[in-house]
């Protein structure tokens, strides 16, 4: 079963189940709109994991996201390059500011696990060597100071 609120943080999603597997219903509770989803064989979400305003979930029902390529978090926008995507061996960071703080870099798998997560001193290039992990879709979140900047990434 999905649960998710509308209009968080000017953020909002819908999702229904059409088919003969499944129900979908809306609820409307202390003013907020919620959509319910169930399927059958899936009592809940395999595994959820948020941080950072995002919640990433495993489960046969997925909410429709679209990850942007770039920064998602408006006012404290980190400008970087982050090449190549798709990437084989290594992913390259390339500051387009100049840092002065620490870089915080995590790196997610679809199903939220962490892949990756590193502390670096202040640099405008980083280079994070990357063939152990297995080929497929990943978030990489970048930090320095109060800036951020997060990306879908795709390992060949």
């Amino acid at each position: 079963m999905v649960l998710c609120a509308l209009g968080v943080q000017s953020q909002s999603q819908a999702r229904y189940t059409v088919g003969a597997g499944g129900t979908s219903e809306m609820v409307i509770s202390k003013q907020k709109v919620y959509f319910i989803s169930q399927s059958v064989g899936q009592a809940s979400a395999i595994g959820t994991f948020t941080n950072s305003g995002f919640t990433i979930r495993q489960g046969f029902q997925q909410p429709p996201y679209a990850f942007q390529i770039g920064s998602v978090f408006g006012k404290g926008d980190l400008k970087a390059a982050i090449f190549p995507n798709p990437f084989q061996q290594a992913l390259h960071i390339s500051f387009r500011e100049v840092i002065k703080t620490q870089i915080i870099v995590v790196l997610y798998d679809v199903s939220g696990r962490v892949v990756l997560k590193e502390s670096h001193t202040a640099a405008q290039l980083i280079t994070l060597p990357l063939a152990h992990i297995g080929t497929g879709g990943y978030v990489l979140q970048v930090s320095a100071g109060n800036k951020r900047l997060s990306t879908s990434l795709i390992k060949q």
